[in-house]
């Protein structure tokens, strides 16, 4: 039985370990998927900065604003979507650096929030496994499986604990 059990310990840490591999290169894919965004969210930004600056306004917000006091309802909607595009495009950096800069358990905080699920679906859906080549994405994972292991061992290890210790108080009892 011990053996059975060590074997799925075995097991267990394995595939922990392989899945915690994924999370450098998911991260990757998801840098690179932003990245694209980033260059067409950016291109349309730089538009209304032209167009701005062609008609007259020190920036694209100053035109956006004074676009959003439009009596036509259909120009202040437009102006709400540059608004909201350009927002778009501060949180697309934000994301970038994380994914650039940030430490494995906050690009996988960043992924795995669930208001971004329906990106990393999309990321996910031309992902492919693969084993990272960095030294410290292999030893993040290798602690997150160990924790992970630990944390689905720690229940198993201390029922033991108590029947053990509650055998040796009945033979010191008697």
């Amino acid at each position: 039985m011990r053996i059975l059990v060590n074997v799925f310990d075995k097991i267990i840490f394995a595939a922990i370990f392989i899945v915690a591999l994924q999370v450098p290169i998911l991260a990757d894919h998801y840098r690179q998927y932003l990245s694209g965004y980033h260059d067409a969210t950016a291109q349309s930004v730089a538009e209304y900065e032209q167009l701005a600056a062609q008609y007259g306004y020190a920036s694209a917000s100053e035109m956006i604003e004074d676009l959003q006091n439009n009596s036509e309802a259909v120009v202040r909607e437009d102006a709400s979507n540059k608004a909201q595009k350009i927002q778009q495009l501060a949180v697309i950096k934000q994301g970038i650096a994380t994914l650039s800069d940030g430490n494995y358990f906050t690009q996988a905080w960043y992924m795995f929030t669930p208001q971004r699920y329906t990106t990393l679906k999309r990321v996910a859906e031309n992902f492919s496994p693969s084993v990272p080549l960095s030294p410290t994405a292999v030893i993040f994972s290798l602690i997150v499986a160990i924790l992970a292991n630990l944390l689905i061992w720690t229940p198993a290890l201390c029922v033991r604990g108590v029947r053990k210790f509650r055998k040796k108080s009945i033979r010191f009892a008697h």
